[in-house]
């Protein structure tokens, strides 16, 4: 019951990431406009749901979508998670992404 606690617990909290990601993104865009005066890049719905394993377990996430209407490809990619590590087998591939650079300094 307490894993399950905390396995929540770090699904709210990536979600609160990634959701932090999306709006840094977004303002990013906020001044372009279509023909028609409506956003030319806003979100539209999440990616299929996948799993990441994190030090608690495998946890679910839900990646947010956004869409474009110019003729450039504005795509959102999360830095946290990015596409190519989707299907990640290993913990060693992750956790470059999850761990700050500036924490990977191991002199003693």
């Amino acid at each position: 019951m307490l894993t399950a606690l905390i396995r929540q617990g770090a699904q709210q909290i990536i979600a609160q990431a990634i959701g932090s990601e999306l709006q840094t993104f977004l303002k990013q865009y906020q001044h372009l406009c279509d023909e028609q005066g409506r956003k030319a890049v806003a979100r539209n719905g999440y990616l299929p749901e996948r799993t990441i394993i994190t030090g608690v377990g495998e946890v679910a996430v839900q990646v947010p979508k956004v869409r474009h209407r110019s003729q450039s490809r504005i795509k959102f990619n999360s830095s946290l998670l990015p596409p190519y590590l989707k299907r990640s087998r290993s913990v060693e591939e992750v956790l470059p992404w999850l761990v700050p650079q500036r924490h990977l300094d191991w002199r003693f």
